[in-house]
This record gives C-alpha cells, structure tokens and sequence, in this order.
C-alpha cells in the first residue's frame, strides 16, 4: 500500500514537472520587447509626451503599417487610472482613449496629463493586428483572409506632485 502512494507521488510530481517545462518552452517561443519612456513623476495638469518601444513577432510578416497586401495596426488603448486591481477582461471594457502607432517599432503617448495628486497609472493594452490575404476564397466564395492578433498589457506608474 505505501509503494502505490510512493509510485503515485512520484507520478504526479513527473507529470507536474514536465506539464511545467512545457509551458516555460511556450514562453521563450514568443519574442516580443516592450519598454516605455515616460516621465516617473510630473506635475498636476501639466501636458507631458512619451513613447511605447515596441518589438513583436509580427515583424517577421511585416514591418510596414497599412500595406496593401499585409495591413497591420497597432494600436494602444488605455486609460489613465489611480488603481489597476482588475484583469485583462475589464480594462477592456473601461478604456478611455486609443492612440495609433506610425511605424512598428514606436507607440506615441502625446499629450497625457493627470488630475490627481500621487500615485497613477497608464494603464492598457497593445493590440497588433496583421491580415494576410492568400487572394483565394473558400468553397463559400468567402474570402481566405488570415488575420493574426497579439495583445500585450502595458502599464506605467507615474507619481503626480504639485509644483
């Protein structure tokens, strides 16, 4: 009896540890590189710019935003918050504004200002977009287009003071 729980631990404990090497080989797959450069601490009400550094695996398919043949958009929609306890799911649905990237290696955060003292964030989440129209149509005449979507959560702590 103490031999089959041994062998069942030692089962369990195998299945665990290779379920978990899966998955850390699932992460290393993914190459993407995402910094932001924004002030840490600004004044109340004052107007400040910044930029998201972006790089993704949809740059292998193109680099170029708006093509003909592989359109791509990468898009930034956030929302300026005193708090970020919430999941992907509900910043979906509260964000506020959408900024636009104009090439795919930088997001422009222009013109961002805060109204309350202390800590705040920009907090929200990339979305790259690329369509690959193969020009076939399926057996329904409908079009074949593939479209590939990444999204990434990015958020920033700034620290809001008086003058």
């Amino acid at each position: 009896m103490k031999k089959n729980k041994c062998r069942l631990l030692l089962l369990c404990f195998l299945i665990f540890f290779m379920s978990c090497k899966n998955e850390i080989k699932n992460i290393k797959k993914q190459h993407f590189k995402i910094s932001i450069d924004f002030p840490d601490t600004i004044v109340i009400n004052k107007l400040y710019n910044g930029k998201i550094n972006y790089k993704n695996d949809l740059d292998t398919v193109t680099t170029k935003l708006l093509d003909i043949k592989k359109p791509r958009f990468i898009q930034y929609a956030f929302l300026k918050t005193k708090t970020i306890n919430y999941d992907n799911k509900y910043l979906k649905k509260i964000v506020t504004d959408t900024i636009y990237a104009d090439n795919n290696k930088i997001i422009p955060l222009s013109g961002i200002s805060f109204n309350k003292l202390g800590i705040n964030y920009i907090d929200g989440i990339i979305y790259d977009e690329v369509d690959i129209d193969n020009g076939g149509k399926n057996e329904n005449g409908q079009s074949m287009t593939r479209i590939i979507t990444n999204e990434y959560r990015v958020t920033c702590k700034v620290i809001v003071i008086e003058r």
